[in-house]
């Protein structure tokens, strides 16, 4: 049970490699769809590179990232890409939250970063 905001997630498990061993992107059908709730921070930027990259002060282009959470019945796989709001977001750090007190409040708890080709 989640209790925040609710986003729709799909969750796609990564797709094989190819010949110079790069990850290919997700096809077929997703692994998971359902209810989560990512939560966005300020993402990075990088002033010193105003001149080339356009993460300058004058055009800071972010990356998006924050933590995304999802019920137990999710089950998400380090390494795995989350579509949410539209957008790509790659897992990493992926960990199972249990509720204290024993009840149903338990989730999962994953790092999201958008990929620059979402």
């Amino acid at each position: 049970m989640l209790l925040l905001a609710l986003d729709q997630v799909e969750l796609w498990q990564p797709g094989g490699e190819d010949g110079h061993g790069w990850r290919e992107p997700p096809d077929g059908r997703p692994n998971w769809t359902g209810q989560g709730n990512l939560q966005l921070n300020q993402g990075d930027s990088d002033p010193a590179a105003s001149g080339g990259g356009g993460r300058g002060p004058h055009q800071p282009v972010r990356n998006a990232e924050g933590l995304l959470f999802l019920p137990e019945a999710a089950v998400p796989v380090e390494g795995w890409s989350a579509r949410v709001r539209g957008e790509v977001y790659e897992l990493s750090e992926v960990r199972r939250i249990t509720d204290p007190t024993g009840g149903g409040l338990g989730c999962w708890l994953a790092r999201a970063k958008r990929r620059s080709d979402g």
